[in-house]
């Protein structure tokens, strides 16, 4: 699978021991390294005393964090890395990394949906390949069925980020229609939105240092 992710070196980066934008720098529980928010889980203790993961950041509690990684969710499970972190019994669904990563294929295709309802999303190889011409487009994303296509080859390298999503029927949900292959965004936030959520799901799934980049 390749994915183009917004780098580093393009967000706005705060002062020494923060993250982008002065966000303080945090510890994951699985392999004790400190790395800004955006590279993170966030978990809480839910009133039920299990572990809910908090992809917003937004719940209430005291916040247990780690790399955005299956692997590493897999390994603080393993560990016991949660009870420690909280100081206190936990309990732990079996089934929390493949649902971390059914939340975050969700966020992802619910950012392509706001997009499509806000007019800023075209679906369509010709309609992506016009607006490129045209210099509209600030993200391309493909299904997975495209990866290898001729097709995917010629909308890469023409002035947009490319990246490869699910498969083309879960995409053709988002426009109503059987399947969508290619899709187009505007440039502006939505399309860095989407951009953002579908590099946070790629590096969920992708190995701990190819997602990190170490």
């Amino acid at each position: 699978m390749q994915v183009v992710q917004q780098s580093e070196a393009m967000m706005p980066v705060g002062p020494a021991g923060h993250g982008p934008a002065g966000g303080p720098l945090r510890t994951c529980l699985a392999s004790g390294q400190t790395r800004p928010p955006h590279e993170m889980i966030r978990f809480v203790v839910g009133p039920d005393g299990r572990i809910v993961p908090d992809l917003a950041r937004k719940l209430p509690g005291r916040g247990l964090w780690v790399t955005a990684t299956r692997e590493a969710v897999e390994r603080s499970i393993a560990r016991k890395a949660f009870a420690r972190g909280a100081r206190r019994a936990v309990g732990v669904d079996a089934d929390l990394p493949q649902r971390i990563e059914a939340l975050l294929r969700a966020r992802a295709l619910e950012a392509l949906a706001l997009a499509r309802r806000a007019g800023a999303a075209v679906n369509g190889f010709a309609k992506v390949e016009e607006r490129l011409r045209s210099g509209r487009l600030g993200l391309v994303v493909c299904a997975q069925e495209a990866h290898a296509s001729d097709s995917r080859g010629k909308v890469a390298g023409r002035g947009a980020p490319v990246m490869d999503f699910v498969d083309a029927a879960s995409l053709g949900r988002v426009f109503g229609r059987d399947d969508a292959t290619y899709i187009g965004i505007v440039s502006g936030p939505l399309a860095g939105r989407v951009a953002a959520e579908i590099g946070r799901w790629a590096a969920y799934r992708a190995p701990d240092g190819q997602a990190m980049g170490v």
